[in-house]
């Protein structure tokens, strides 16, 4: 697979990534207090700890997008760009 394709595809995961991440923040700060009325029904949580569960998830889920996508993207543009002013 060629590098520009690659790269292609990891930016567009990662935007879709962030969408997804931007829905799942919305839906909280929307629903929130709904949605730990649900989970609260299987787990013995109190509403402090689903928030801290809820934005936890949150970071790691961002630091994967950013770790599995971002990077490798960067290090594709870079590898390119090198190769460019070296010739």
């Amino acid at each position: 697979m060629k590098l520009q394709k690659l790269s292609g595809i990891l930016i567009r995961a990662f935007w879709l990534g962030i969408l997804l991440l931007a829905i799942w923040a919305n839906l909280f700060i929307l629903w929130g207090v709904r949605m730990y009325a649900s989970h609260a029904q299987w787990f013995n949580l109190s509403y402090h700890e689903f928030e801290l569960f809820m934005y936890g998830a949150m970071i790691f889920f961002k630091l994967g997008l950013i770790l599995c996508f971002l990077l490798p993207w960067l290090a594709i543009k870079w590898a390119q760009y090198s190769k460019k002013t070296k010739n």
